[in-house]
């Protein structure tokens, strides 16, 4: 990084006595702008031209003069290796530094740069000094069939200043060529690597192959990673669905059946779940478990449970194998945020309570049927819900239609006339 661009502190410096303003004394014109300078002698172009036209050279200007030594430089430097410059400008001022250094100077920076450099890193620049010569031979050409005749070796000594300094190596075509195909560096304090042989193949097959390689048809058998538990595929009709479902999924996850209840399969027919319900053919059935259908008509038990789930009258409450929808359930949907549940359940309460007032089940306060479907419509608040839904201004006039509808039904089957004030 250039370390001029680096912050450091500010330094207050004596800017010394201002020079004065000093104004020229060439008169100033009306428009306020220096007037033209008359050109007394022709233009460059003009001159060189002209020069041409008279069959001489042209007048060089001063500042071409002054370019003229670089300018045969640089043609000269082109003509040269860019490298080989480089190098011979770096072997002379490296001669001259030690050329004027004593031998204890030269000692010690020798011992500086054996301690301070990796011995590694040092015997690799001990092998590269003779980078001058290029290698007579690639290893990248193919092999010829005639043994090729080596030059003999040319022996170098690096350094013999320092007994612990590495043996004079001994260079070749055939040497230097390995060392640039990537000959590791002979053992030293710091690594211990096998040597190389020279004709060494790459692509032959190993003598021992090692234990941890193996052909890709012998894979083993297990492998390392770990496996999650074998558990048995989910069947619905398992009486451990849940349970199952929860281990298989949800292992860390605390169980709680009554949020999966509703996930739960539909008993079979006269199976111990199934008579334990709430709308099974018993000889005693509650009046509140009681159901109806969409038109207010009253679902036995043994029809309710014929009735296909494509009618719509299936869901998942109480009971989910039984069709039809109790008069708690209704008064329940007549609360619901969404308009098209709220206008089923007026509709249906509407038929309802007019078929209540009609007398299909009773007329009189000595018919159970009658009064436990009016003790249902009492204890879910019925009337006042679709009192609340008739009167409400704006919102969801389908709704109010069916709320409105169902009080007129209410008042046309006549059972607020029977029982006044009950």
């Amino acid at each position: 990084m250039d370390p001029s661009l680096l912050i450091g502190d500010i330094v207050e410096r004596n800017s010394g006595e201002k020079k004065p303003v000093e104004f020229s004394d060439h008169p100033i014109s009306s428009t306020g702008f220096p007037q033209h300078k008359r050109r007394w002698k022709g233009s460059a172009f003009k001159q060189q031209r002209a020069a041409q036209a008279a069959g001489k050279d042209p007048v060089s200007r001063p500042w071409q003069q002054k370019q003229d030594a670089p300018i045969k430089v640089e043609e000269s430097s082109e003509t040269m290796d860019f490298d080989a410059i480089e190098r011979r400008r770096i072997d002379q001022e490296n001669r001259q530094k030690i050329s004027s250094m004593t031998a204890s100077e030269i000692a010690q920076a020798q011992e500086d740069i054996m301690n301070g450099l990796n011995p590694a890193l040092i015997q690799k620049l001990l092998q590269r000094a003779n980078i001058d010569e290029s290698p007579d031979t690639s290893p990248f050409d193919p092999p010829s069939s005639e043994p090729p005749v080596l030059p003999p070796p040319d022996i170098k000594i690096e350094d013999t200043s320092k007994s612990d300094t590495p043996k004079p190596s001994v260079s070749s075509p055939e040497s230097k060529g390995s060392e640039e195909v990537g000959e590791p560096v002979p053992k030293t304090s710091a690594t211990s690597l096998k040597k190389i042989a020279d004709n060494y193949d790459e692509d032959e097959a190993p003598s021992q192959i090692p234990p941890d390689i193996f052909p890709i048809t012998d894979l083993p058998q297990s492998t390392h990673f770990p496996a999650p538990p074998t558990l048995p595929d989910l069947d619905p009709s398992d009486p451990n669905f849940l349970s199952t479902l929860h281990e298989k999924y949800f292992p860390n996850l605390p169980a709680d059946p009554s949020k999966l209840a509703w996930m739960a399969p539909i008993p079979t027919e006269d199976s111990p779940a199934d008579k334990d319900s709430s709308y099974y053919p018993h000889p005693e059935i509650p009046l509140a478990a009681l159901r109806f259908d969409f038109m207010g008509r009253f679902l036995s038990p043994r029809v309710s449970r014929s009735i296909p789930s494509s009618k719509g009258l299936h869901h998942h409450g109480d009971a989910p194998e039984a069709a039809g929808y109790t008069v708690a359930e209704l008064a329940h949907l007549a609360r619901s945020a969404v308009p098209a549940q709220r206008c089923m359940a007026f509709q249906t309460l509407g038929r309802i309570l007019y078929r209540l007032g009609h007398g299909e089940w009773g007329k009189t306060e000595d018919d159970p049927i009658a009064m436990g479907i009016w003790a249902s419509i009492k204890k879910g608040r019925v009337l006042d819900s679709l009192t609340e839904a008739a009167l409400t201004e704006g919102g969801h006039r389908g709704s109010r239609a069916y709320a409105t509808e169902a009080l007129w039904l209410f008042e046309k089957g006549g059972w607020k006339e029977k029982f006044k004030g009950r």
